[in-house]
């Protein structure tokens, strides 16, 4: 099971991934958070395999802060903004995807980034 945390500025765009991942047997969804910050406060506790980042409206340093807040977690940027990614990836964010991919996209992402 791929434990996952959400970390985006829409909380309907939380509740939705929620909902479209909630029946899936191999990923579990083990928090979420507003901001970076808040996700910090949370990450720890939570132990994600993974962490889906909206990188709008955060810092540089948020991907970094993260892995550091969540040792042996992965970093997914999630996006509407392509060029995001490469802020993530220089900071070490494994995959990109935008928002307005498929869930199955977005799914086999998940997977893969836990795998390593």
């Amino acid at each position: 099971m791929v434990r996952v945390f959400h970390c985006d500025d829409s909380a309907a765009y939380r509740a939705l991934i929620r909902a479209e991942l909630e029946g899936d047997p191999e990923i579990e969804i083990v928090g979420g958070a507003s901001s970076v910050p808040g996700a910090l406060e949370q990450v720890g506790v939570a132990a994600p395999d993974v962490v889906l980042l909206d990188l709008l409206d955060t810092s540089d340093d948020a991907v970094g802060a993260l892995l550091g807040a969540a040792p042996g977690a992965q970093v997914v940027v999630l996006s509407g903004h392509p060029r995001e990614f490469g802020e993530g990836r220089r900071t070490g964010a494994v995959a990109y995807v935008e928002k307005a991919a498929p869930v199955s996209e977005l799914r086999e992402t998940l997977l893969r980034a836990a795998a390593g």
